[in-house]
């Protein structure tokens, strides 16, 4: 019941503030979550590219003329630092901002696109591309603008959908049980 209402206040204030003109920031709607992060690294595990033990490094990309952006970012790299990786691996995660994805030279073996960057879709897909980078998310927008590989949420179960057309174009490579089992896009 408590969801519903935050759901609905949620809709309501936005709702409101687009009602009086007042942008109301989109990464507020999808806020990362622990289980979101938590059913990221069960689904990386079916990703072949990845070591199976040691660090992934994962850059968490935000919008650097956002203050709210790099905050949440910081608040979800913190998360995946402090969660278990896939298999026997470490999450080694460090914020990124969407400018630097591209000429950043740092090994990155995924990315984590933070909620709210749907304006920056062209510029990240291009960057995973020339970089053959997995990305994930868990912004529906961000499935929508073809920026993440992977869309992931726990939201009363696991929801998870492949871009099978931005996999392809970055390399990724999922085991065949996982791609029967996934919604694929």
């Amino acid at each position: 019941m408590r969801r519903k209402s935050r759901k609905f206040i949620s809709f309501a204030a936005a709702a409101f503030f687009a009602l009086i003109g007042i942008a109301c920031p989109a990464f507020a709607a999808s806020d990362v979550t622990r289980a979101d992060l938590r059913a990221t690294a069960h689904a990386l595990g079916f990703l072949d590219s990845l070591p199976q033990d040691g660090a992934i490094d994962i850059g968490v990309v935000y919008a650097p003329q956002s203050a709210d952006s790099k905050a949440e970012a910081g608040q979800i790299a913190g998360l995946l630092n402090s969660e278990p990786g896939p298999n026997k691996s470490a999450f080694h995660a460090r914020i990124v901002a969407v400018d630097n994805l591209a000429q950043s030279g740092d090994h990155l073996d995924a990315v984590y696109i933070a909620p709210g960057l749907s304006g920056e879709a062209a510029t990240i897909a291009d960057a995973l591309r020339r970089r053959h980078i997995v990305s994930i998310s868990n912004d529906p927008a961000c499935l929508d603008n073809n920026c993440c590989v992977l869309m992931v949420r726990d939201d009363h179960g696991v929801q998870i959908v492949l871009n099978t057309a931005l996999a392809d174009a970055v390399g990724a490579n999922f085991s065949t049980v996982f791609t029967m089992m996934v919604k694929r896009r």
